[in-house]
């Protein structure tokens, strides 16, 4: 209303001033021109002319007037020429039009008088009036960026009365380019006044917008059009409809709003409009909208506004909305409506109140949206607001086929007022998620002008407003606490969260953050309970697209199923990158004296990658990786290793190696010397993998098992652990240097399906009888053996072997033995004088070994006594049966004992 009111002031200021020099001699001065012209004005309300202007016969020249109300200057006008001769034409150079006055201007639509169109017409001369340059200054308070633009253009003015139609043209330029035009007229018509125009507006050159405008007016200008039509069409790629066409079209008391999407053609509005004589009414229009390119949304408005008598303000209302999804991603109903609601009322006419209710649901794909709300709206047009009621709630439900989550948020008491929300702000997710189970996080904490990063909606104040003094809270800002619980299915442990952040602005900050788990048993792995915190603030940037922090995970232990353990693992980690869904992590592992293990990793599409690097280090950091049960203590060597892994959806895999060169190992039965291994590690599908072009390396200069010592022993791993039939573990190319000979195993399978065989090859049979301390009998000479083997087998270990000698044997009884097989008998006597002494030119034996250690031997002999002169060949078939683990434990039994002793004193030289 106060548009019009300050268009008829500036206008009737300037026809009283035209009209005054026209009819007045020359010769009247400015002040006596000034001092009649505020008679005609409201009270307090003045101009102010130069105390001089310049008269000649055909105008006046003026430097200027202003126009002033009671708190402002609301008007300046600057080098102002009028030409009274033929055409009257009243040109202004510079116009100043103060917008932050013009609102401070009082309103009262309840006094309004009517204006006769005729009367006014038939009061202008024929005559032109022009403004070069209007400006409009303190515009600050308008938040919609394209009226900014607008309003501080450069704007030019014109209209013209011929005497038969008045004539109004605007143009408005910014950086000298044209942004706007506006060209209509007005003309008197059937006893009626026919405006019609058009309006061209483009602020860039990716937007435009195109107005053609066709009334008829009634003579008194107060009252309501009987006829008209608008028609709107705009093309911007900044707005949800890029292009389209709005159309409204009105004939009595029926009237019709239409509007199209011309990307999609397809209709956005269908309202039929009613006009009352104090109002109007639409029932049940309708209202077109396609979410997503994919989702339509259709809407039904009930609207019935009514104004009060003789008045514009304030309107009366009631509101009816209801919005219905439909198509392949679901279907829902929300409806929302209010009685009785106001708009421009007050003292200022500028004031609002509604009492609304939005309940119902709505589905989206794999959304369901709940509303249970209730709110009022107050405040004034500039300054709206609006409170919910107690019991208003907003849930939304999330099902997929590997998830379910629940949202809840109770907007109890919440204010939504111009820049955002006030009061205390909370939210609950509950349900479960393909890593977690028993999900229950709440956020908790007091919102002050918090625009959740909705800019569309809420206005925003520059970086000077946003300051406050130290004990406010800045602008912007949610500041909350987070707890809650879930299972970690990975793990199989109950994990508990507890925080302290806030989301201000376009950033969102933990500035602490404990998280700990439970006892966790997963995978042949057990481990204490695990605690993430902080070690700085977590910061996301989410409009920068930027995150960074640096936190810490440690544990007492980790034990393996085996035995071994890690001693106080610590994981030191920092995070740079986009956003919680794509950063890049780089830190450190250590577990008391082993690493540190440097890690980089990327995290993207819910699937972390990266590679483990692991600096040369003594081999001793690894243990507690041997069991106490074993007692095995490390010695020397040194490892290293890298491995780049995966983790995913998919579980976790590694590929990479390890390396040990010169280690040493003392037992508590023997020792190993001049350990190499060539670890490549491959973790799949949840085991270690080692593929026979690239298989598990082992090799040792010396190895002492209790009495057993060998050589340069070697062999491979390839295959799968754990295994089974389909992915065994295969030990191959084994092969050891013992008793001056050699021992060899093409393959062993685990588990397995067919004997492997033990190849030996050129025993000393001498150092076989030294080992076994067996002095009775001794042996010079090399055999060959072939042991067909199995680990685990009902019938026998050793099935079916067979010895066979590999060049000269000779075989000596000790005397104390001959003389006691003497004693036995002539017979015996004659025996043993044979046999007492043997070169063999044959022996072949046949071997069996059972499960419980028998051992059964069948040998042929052929040889003779190189003591006789005649060389006569004997023969011998010899059976033999002897349980080989009670032999085994008597003769290691003394090198164990010395053993031990020197292990002890190792392992507190290790201490």
């Amino acid at each position: 209303m106060w548009k019009r009111w300050l268009f008829r002031t500036i206008l009737g200021v300037i026809l009283l001033i035209a009209a005054g020099i026209f009819s007045l001699p020359w010769w009247f001065s400015p002040a006596q021109i000034e001092q009649l012209a505020n008679r005609f004005l409201a009270p307090n309300y003045s101009i102010h002319l130069p105390k001089q202007w310049v008269l000649h016969p055909t105008g006046l020249q003026l430097a200027g007037f202003q126009l002033k109300s009671p708190q402002c200057t609301l008007a300046d006008f600057q080098k102002i020429e009028l030409n009274w001769w033929k055409l009257r034409h009243l040109n202004i150079e510079n116009a100043v039009l103060d917008y932050d006055c013009l609102r401070q201007l009082p309103t009262d639509d309840q006094n309004k008088t009517s204006v006769n169109l005729t009367a006014l017409l038939s009061s202008i001369p024929t005559s032109e009036f022009s403004i070069a340059h209007l400006q409009i200054k303190n515009t600050e308070s308008i938040t919609q960026r394209q009226l900014q633009s607008l309003f501080n253009s450069d704007i030019a003015a014109n209209v013209r009365y011929d005497g038969g139609q008045l004539a109004l043209a605007l143009q408005g330029k910014a950086q000298s380019a044209v942004i706007f035009q506006h060209n209509s007229y007005l003309k008197p018509q059937n006893g009626q006044f026919l405006w019609q125009g058009q309006t061209d507006y483009q602020p860039t050159e990716q937007q435009d917008y195109h107005l053609q405008f066709s009334t008829e007016l009634n003579n008194d200008l107060m009252a309501l059009p009987q006829q008209g039509e608008l028609k709107l069409d705009w093309n911007n790629a900044a707005l949800p409809v890029k292009k389209g066409n709005a159309q409204l079209s009105w004939n009595g008391e029926e009237g019709q709003i239409n509007a199209q999407d011309l990307v999609r053609n397809q209709p956005l509005l269908d309202v039929p409009v009613t006009f009352t004589p104090n109002g109007l009414e639409i029932t049940w229009g309708k209202l077109y909208w396609t979410f997503d390119g994919y989702q339509p949304i259709k809407g039904f408005l009930g609207l019935n506004i009514q104004k009060p008598e003789n008045a514009w303000l304030p309107l009366k209302t009631d509101l009816n909305i209801i919005l219905q999804t439909f198509g392949k991603y679901g279907k829902g109903e929300i409806v929302i409506s209010g009685k009785n609601g106001e708009i421009g009322g007050g003292e200022k006419l500028d004031s609002l109140k509604f009492d609304l209710k939005t309940i119902g649901d709505l589905r989206y794909n794999d959304n369901v949206a709940h509303t249970n709300l209730e709110y009022k709206v107050r405040g004034t047009f500039s300054e709206p607001w609006g409170i919910f009621s107690k019991g208003s709630l907003f849930k939304m439900d999330n099902i997929q086929p590997d998830s379910k989550v629940h949202l809840r948020l109770p907007l109890d008491d919440v204010i939504v007022g111009r820049y955002g929300l006030e009061g205390r702000l909370q939210a609950t997710l509950q349900g479960n998620t393909p890593q977690f189970d028993a999900l229950d996080l709440k956020l908790d904490g007091y919102g002050h002008e918090f625009i959740a990063g909705v800019k569309t909606v809420f206005d925003l104040r520059d970086e000077q407003q946003k300051l406050r003094s130290a004990e406010m809270r800045a602008a912007n800002r949610w500041d909350w606490d987070i707890q809650g619980n879930m299972i970690w299915k990975a793990l199989k442990t109950p994990v508990k969260i507890n925080g302290v952040g806030f989301w201000q602005d376009d950033h969102i900050e933990l500035n602490q953050l404990t998280v700990t788990s439970g006892n966790i048993h997963t995978a042949g792995v057990k481990m204490a309970p695990l605690s993430l915190q902080l070690k700085d603030r977590l910061r996301w940037d989410y409009v920068a697209e930027k995150i960074r922090g640096l936190a810490q995970a440690k544990t007492d232990w980790i034990e393996f199923d085996y035995g071994g353990r890690f001693v106080h693992p610590v994981f030191g980690v920092g995070i740079d990158g986009k956003s919680i869904n794509n950063f890049n992590a780089a830190g450190a592992l250590t577990a008391g004296t082993l690493g540190p293990l440097d890690v980089f990793a990327h995290y993207e599409n819910q699937a972390l990658t990266g590679n483990i690097a692991w600096k040369e280090q003594s081999a001793d950091v690894f243990q507690t990786l041997f069991p106490q049960k074993w007692d095995w203590v490390i010695h020397q060597g040194s490892i290293k290793g890298a491995t780049n892994f995966a983790i995913n959806e998919k579980g976790v895999s590694m590929d990479g190696a390890l390396t040990v060169s010169n280690g040493r190992i003392s037992l508590p039965d023997g020792e190993i010397e001049g350990i190499k291994i060539h670890f490549p590690l491959h973790y799949h599908d949840f085991s270690l993998q080692a593929n026979a072009n690239d298989k598990i390396e082992f090799y040792a200069d010396d190895i002492r098992m209790g009495a057993l010592t060998m050589q340069r022993a070697k062999f491979n791993v390839h295959g799968n652990y754990p295994n089974n039939a389909r992915k065994p573990l295969i030990l191959s190319n084994v092969n050891v240097d013992l008793f001056d000979g050699n021992l060899s195993v093409d393959e062993l399978r685990f588990p397995q399906k067919n004997a492997a065989v033990l190849n030996l090859q050129r025993i000393d049979l001498a150092k076989v009888l030294q080992m076994a301390q067996y002095n009775q009998i001794y042996m010079r000479g090399r055999v060959n053996a072939r042991l067909p083997f199995w680990l685990n087998h009902k019938a026998c270990l050793i099935c079916h072997g067979s010895i066979t000698q590999a060049g000269p044997l000779n075989i000596k009884l000790d005397e104390k033995v001959v003389k006691g097989l003497k004693a036995g008998g002539w017979t015996e006597s004659i025996l043993v004088d044979v046999i007492k002494n043997m070169n063999l030119n044959s022996f072949n034996a046949q071997l069996d070994l059972m499960p419980t250690g028998e051992m059964a031997l069948a040998a042929t002999v052929i040889g003779y006594n190189p003591d006789k002169k005649t060389h006569n060949p004997i023969t011998l078939n010899y059976t033999h049966k002897e349980n080989m683990f009670e032999l085994w434990n008597m003769i290691d039994y003394g090198s164990q004992f010395e053993q031990n002793l020197e292990y002890r004193l190792y392992q507190r030289a290790e201490q």
